[in-house]
């Protein structure tokens, strides 16, 4: 599925979010980019409201570190008790933690930006409000490289810290992955690759390397950073693929980080190229004995 109909499809199941919205159709009145005319048929019987209606724009900003914005509309009648301050947590909650993979199997997360209420007239002169919800997208890209690969490395160690938890790269991705305190998700980039020096046989790199962690619950959430920081310090290397040792020469963990944006795991390793496979020595002309 592409992204809007991934995103349709998480706020049109959310249950705890539904239950408050009328229905179009006999489905929950969720819609994009617009809503049906209130005289349309398939409205629920009573009402049109509350209704949600969302949009969203794939336009990169630097800035923020996001690739995109989604805007979700929630719109109620002020006569009703189904009133934006109670829903909204509902909408918000839907997206926390959560990763869609669209069909070119890219991942996007939402980190909520802000919230802003509006009252609106309707045709019917009736008072329409609402509050209008804003999301960064975080784009998740796959971030392997070529062989020696620091960040299958990385994502390699922290599955063997935690054999439970979703590595992005390691595990298999469904089209909606919700990070949970039993589950968390950790999704390892590469941020730059420095040449630090060279020689005859191996080419020295350094690589930057951003870990987030991703999990509802903030006391496990920080509890298991701070472990996988301590295990890469205690350590001092990780083992690459080709069995050759990728050394962690700086760590941080900054635990009151962005972990949706930034990461809350930042590594600094040296790892080598080598420049000549190792060559075998053939054994020529032998004499066996028996």
């Amino acid at each position: 599925m592409n992204l809007e109909n991934l995103i349709y499809k998480r706020l049109s199941e959310a249950k705890d979010l539904t239950k408050h919205l009328t229905t179009f159709g006999g489905k929950p009145a969720v819609f994009t980019p617009e809503a049906p005319g209130d005289r349309t048929v398939g409205w629920g019987a009573t009402t049109q409201y509350p209704r949600i209606v969302f949009n969203f724009d794939m336009q990169t900003d630097g800035e923020r570190k996001s690739a995109g914005t989604l805007l979700v509309s929630l719109i109620c009648r002020n006569d009703s008790d189904a009133v934006p301050e109670l829903i909204e947590p509902a909408v918000r909650e839907c997206l926390k933690d959560v990763l869609l993979k669209d069909d070119s199997d890219t991942l996007y997360a939402f980190a909520w930006a802000r919230t802003d209420g509006f009252s609106m007239t309707e045709e019917k002169n009736e008072l329409l409000i609402g509050s209008e919800i804003r999301f960064d997208i975080i784009e998740y890209p796959c971030q392997e490289t070529t062989d020696p690969d620091p960040i299958v490395a990385m994502a390699r160690y922290i599955k063997g810290m935690y054999p439970d938890s979703i590595v992005v790269g390691i595990d298999h991705m469904d089209d909606e992955t919700e990070a949970s305190k039993e589950a968390p998700v950790f999704y390892c980039r590469l941020t730059s690759i420095d040449k630090l020096e060279e020689t005859n046989t191996v080419v020295w790199m350094n690589g930057k390397i951003a870990v987030s962690l991703l999990c509802p619950d903030s006391p496990t959430r920080l509890k298991m950073a701070a472990a996988v920081g301590n295990s890469l310090s205690l350590d001092g290397e990780v083992e690459m693929l080709d069995e050759s040792p990728m050394y962690i020469d700086h760590m941080i963990a900054d635990l009151k980080s962005d972990y949706l944006k930034d990461g809350q795991i930042f590594v600094t390793a040296r790892y080598g190229l080598l420049r000549y496979k190792a060559v075998g020595y053939p054994l020529r002309h032998p004499n066996i004995t028996y």
